[in-house]
């Protein structure tokens, strides 16, 4: 009888490990990256830049940022990204940064990321003109309020785009809260 237990014991255990080690594997599921899939059309020497202004508080800014695709293999995608900021009159070159876009990802749970104050999203198809040229973008607009905190977006995206984006506006407000952005495509040198 003692020995019956024990096996039964041994197996559940042994069970409950292959189950286990099953779940964590699904969990890991690993897909395509968009954003490695956006940079792996091109060579390296692609240039995107963009320009960026931000009113926080009254406080103006505007960015130059640059990426710069360095080195393409299997696994991800080198990008530098550089950026030139001023603020107050006064500018700054931040030093650059080297970004590992990798090519797989975790598979996102839409169970786990999904919240209370679930935000209203709207897409729709625009052109947009920027960096001398006509794209053919995907808008999507996107609102929330969260506790007071009115945010309100819109990307302009675009698949012909390392990075997708062409344009952006963004405004959120709240109790003693007022920040805005907008950024915009000035460069796109494809290699």
């Amino acid at each position: 009888m003692e020995t019956t237990m024990r096996k039964i014991l041994i197996l559940t255990a042994a069970l409950t490990l292959i189950l286990s080690i099953a779940a964590a594997r699904a969990d890991d599921t690993m897909v395509d990256n968009p954003a490695y899939q956006s940079w792996v059309k091109y060579k390296p020497g692609t240039l995107v830049k963009y320009s960026i202004e931000s009113n926080s508080m009254g406080n103006v800014s505007t960015i130059v940022m640059m990426e710069v695709l360095k080195d393409v293999t299997p696994d991800n995608a080198t990008v530098d990204l550089s950026m030139t900021m001023v603020v107050s009159g006064n500018k700054m070159d931040l030093p650059p940064t080297k970004r590992e876009i990798p090519a797989k990802i975790k598979k996102a749970d839409p169970a786990a990321t999904q919240t209370a104050d679930v935000p209203k999203i709207e897409t729709a198809r625009e052109n947009i003109e920027a960096a001398g040229k006509t794209y053919s973008c995907t808008r999507t607009t996107t609102s929330s309020d969260a506790s007071g905190l009115i945010t309100e977006s819109v990307v302009w995206t675009c698949d012909d785009v390392p990075g997708t984006m062409v344009k952006s506006d963004a405004k959120s407000t709240g109790p003693n809260l007022s920040i805005s952005s907008k950024s915009i495509l000035i460069d796109f040198q494809p290699q």
